[in-house]
């Protein structure tokens, strides 16, 4: 869902960021400003001092939204494929399948077969490792590309064409193709995450002024939203109007997102983006290669060493995030071959989760500040332990399929509720002055261990486990990260020596209220 991810640079030194943020748009800022008069005025940001990158990154939300959302179409039939291709390769028949379904003459229940060395089930699971592992990688390296070359829009351009060639590769597929197009998935993951890298740096820059900086990420992520929901709406809709079938929808989700990415990121990468020097050399004792991999050494050993609550905190958000990064794909593997629900349902299972996800973070901001974000952070990991274990205990087969919308609402409340909570909790407990460096920090820490929760899925799946023991064991991940959260101790302590320890002075230094409401972050999908 999306789910991070300027990993190291991009959100290192504001001081940095704004000084050189004019050189690239010095010239005629009226001409500049030009393209964006024929957009909605959502677009536009009427502000004579906002940057048109600004009106570049409310574009670049809608696409991004897509192609996230494109992919939970894909999963289903990818599974569903792949099931055919084991059911083949064992021998059983499968000539009463139309290609537009999951074919029923074959009894799967005690033996699935496999398809190149693994159960069919696994497959999208597989794809979570292979992106997550290489994302981590990478990401250092994106980060000290986009901060020590002048290769930011570069970057960005060039991953947002990618991304959009894949879409449209993404259309055809078939029982021929679907190997090709799941490994194209991991290289979807890692453009997306050297995407977000290019996207982050420029929205880091746009303002010094906090309020502000909330002003333009709240509407950022009111576009993002809104376009998956629309995205989500539209492509359950279209299909049942056409009635198709699994592939059949996927390929309507592909068709959309090819034309709406290509449309929307051409627009915005072409007009509202503009070239940015480098922000800083690379270090004398570093190369390109390792200087992203050297700040993050440097930052977490001193965190480690001098930030007790600091350091639990980001152990927490490694585990917690990474259940929640992997719960769209172990629970769509679970929706197709334990509940038997077709891609249809399953739309309207994520869409549950969209609309709660609303309510979900006012509650979240309630609670925060009636019982203070660390204890808010606990309470959700509890509701998500509860509704997970109950999810795995009584949801055993096609008879339970009405139960997992009400499950899908629950989850979609604790989406909504713990992101912005862990981004008010962070924001409190940092150092003072450094906000900027320790955010990229922040969103790596969510990313680092994401390939963990389907690999353990993977494991249980392939020595035959139950898939509700793989359901279940989001729950370690989420038992790990309320121990850690409960190891910071009290919460106000943990305020008063980030404040002890600050280094910024009050001019220069993010208030609570206006940096921690969560909108002033980007999110974490």
């Amino acid at each position: 869902m999306a789910l991070q991810y300027n990993a190291l640079e991009s959100f290192t030194d504001n001081d940095a960021t704004n000084d050189e943020a004019p050189v690239a748009s010095t010239a005629d800022s009226s001409n500049q400003k030009q393209p964006s008069n024929n957009l909605p005025s959502i677009f536009r940001f009427d502000n004579d001092n906002s940057p048109i990158e600004a009106t570049g990154l409310a574009l670049n939300s809608i696409a991004r939204g897509l192609v996230g959302m494109s992919s939970l179409f894909l999963g289903p039939a990818l599974l569903i494929l792949a099931q055919d291709a084991a059911n083949e390769a064992s021998g059983c028949n499968t000539t009463n399948n139309n290609d537009d379904g999951q074919n029923n003459d074959c009894n799967n229940d005690d033996d699935e077969g496999r398809v190149y060395g693994m159960r069919p089930s696994s497959l999208l699971t597989n794809i979570g490792v292979f992106s997550g592992v290489f994302s981590a990688i990478l990401l250092p390296l994106f980060g000290a590309i986009v901060d020590h070359t002048p290769h930011r829009k570069a970057i960005g351009q060039w991953a947002a064409i990618l991304l959009s060639i894949i879409k449209g590769i993404e259309i055809f597929v078939s029982k021929s193709t679907w190997f090709f197009i799941s490994i194209l998935q991991v290289l979807n993951y890692v453009l997306y995450q050297a995407h977000l890298c290019a996207a982050y740096a420029y929205t880091a820059e746009l303002s010094i002024d906090p309020k502000e900086q909330t002003i333009y990420n709240a509407r950022f992520q009111t576009i993002n939203y809104f376009s998956m929901l629309a995205f989500l709406i539209v492509v359950t809709l279209t299909s049942s109007l056409l009635h198709v079938g699994d592939i059949g929808q996927a390929r309507v989700s592909q068709t959309l997102a090819f034309i709406v990415c290509s449309i929307v990121f051409g627009l915005a990468w072409k007009w509202f983006f503009h070239p940015r020097p480098a922000l800083r050399q690379v270090p004398d004792n570093s190369t390109l290669l390792t200087a992203g991999f050297r700040k993050l050494s440097h930052t977490s050993s001193e965190i480690v060493q001098h930030w007790a609550p600091l350091r639990y905190f980001l152990l927490s958000v490694m585990l917690s995030e990474s259940a929640t990064g992997a719960l769209s794909t172990i629970s769509t593997t679970y929706m197709i071959h334990v509940l038997n629900m077709t891609s249809s349902q399953i739309g309207y299972v994520f869409l549950c989760v969209f609309v709660a996800g609303i309510p979900g973070s006012k509650l979240g901001g309630m609670i925060g500040l009636k019982i203070n974000p660390l204890r808010s952070a606990l309470l959700c990991l509890v509701v998500f332990i509860i509704n997970t274990s109950l999810a795995a205990w009584i949801m055993t087969g096609e008879e339970s399929q009405h139960l997992m919308y009400l499950f899908a609402a629950i989850w979609g409340v604790c989406l909504g509720w713990l992101h912005p909570t862990n981004a008010a909790l962070y924001c409190t407990i940092i150092p003072r002055g450094q906000e900027s460096e320790l955010m990229g920090l922040y969103l790596f820490s969510g990313l680092v261990f994401s390939w963990v929760p389907p690999f353990l899925f993977t494991f249980l799946n392939e020595i035959g486990a139950s898939m509700r023991i793989g359901l279940g064991s989001l729950n370690l991940f989420f038992a790990g990260g309320f121990v850690f959260l409960k190891m910071i101790g009290d919460y106000q302590d943990a305020v008063d020596f980030a404040l002890s320890r600050g280094g910024g002075g009050d001019d220069d230094t993010w208030s609570s209220k206006e940096s921690c409401d969560g909108s002033s972050l980007p999110e974490l999908t």
